[in-house]
């Protein structure tokens, strides 16, 4: 397969998925978007094994690491941003306190998410050289 197939294909999968978890939430059948994105990954994963031509190269690898520290950085920053200015305003709405303590709380989880997958690849890595 090539890799312009490949990538109708993908977006072909994307699109019947897209509709079937809609068609799914709106008849609140819940197991059925997850059976089907489950399947949807095994397809795509069957599919990208046969791709015979180069999908990324280390251009696309170094990219992407450097939009994901700015994302995680920009994220942590706004959500700590957020945060506190929810909690300032807890006092006229205590529900704002809660939503506040919970992106305090994701921001935190996705920095030490961040870091422990970091230093659990920079080990693997180390140890192939």
């Amino acid at each position: 397969m090539d890799l312009k197939t490949y990538n109708k294909t993908r977006m072909a999968i994307a699109a019947v998925l897209g509709g079937l978890i809609s068609f799914s939430v709106v008849s609140e059948n819940y197991i059925f978007p997850i059976v089907a994105v489950i399947t949807a990954l095994i397809l795509l994963i069957l599919l990208r094994r046969r791709v015979r031509e180069v999908i990324n190269d280390e251009r696309d690898y170094y990219i992407a690491g450097k939009a994901a520290r700015w994302t995680i950085s920009a994220y942590a920053i706004l959500a700590a941003l957020g945060s506190i200015i929810l909690m300032t305003f807890r006092e006229t709405n205590p529900s704002l306190e809660l939503l506040g303590s919970t992106l305090a709380y994701s921001a935190c989880f996705v920095m030490i998410l961040q870091s422990v997958l970091f230093y659990f690849f920079a080990k693997k890595d180390h140890g192939k050289k």
